[in-house]
């Protein structure tokens, strides 16, 4: 029974997919290039819930990373909506953005453990402490 169920899934999983190839536009995005720019623009709408300096909210970035690719808005519709055409590749390109942010993510993290570790052994040597000693030990 649980096989005639994973054989019709299967079936509507290959049919979902799109049969129509589009023509590849003359200014497409290259793979790499639009991998990268997936990348930051994930980064960018990500920070529209943050804070600036001045304590505002909801800025849009996505002006910078047109700027640092150096294309429009009709440009990366175009690409994308060729890549798009073609699903198993466009899950690819997707699979590839999500390593690069877990990437990213991953060095922003041991970048941040790495500034407390230094801001503790700041405190500690300001309060001449022993390193061995750990932040439950410190009388107060």
């Amino acid at each position: 029974m649980m096989f005639r169920i994973y054989i019709v899934l299967l079936i509507i999983f290959i049919s979902c997919e799109s049969k129509t190839k589009y023509k590849k536009p003359d200014n497409l995005i290259p793979r790499e290039q639009m991998i990268d720019l997936l990348v930051d623009m994930h980064i960018a709408t990500g920070s529209l819930d943050v804070k600036d300096k001045n304590n505002n909210r909801g800025k849009n970035y996505m002006v910078l990373v047109y700027d640092k690719y150096k294309i429009d808005s009709a440009r990366f519709a175009e690409s994308n909506f060729y890549y798009t055409s073609n699903i198993v590749d466009y899950e690819n390109i997707f699979k590839e953005v999500q390593k690069k942010l877990k990437k990213i993510q991953e060095q922003y993290k041991t970048s941040n453990d790495s500034i407390e570790d230094r801001t503790r052994d700041s405190i500690r040597a300001k309060q001449k402490l022993p390193k061995r000693l750990g932040e439950d030990d410190i009388v107060k």
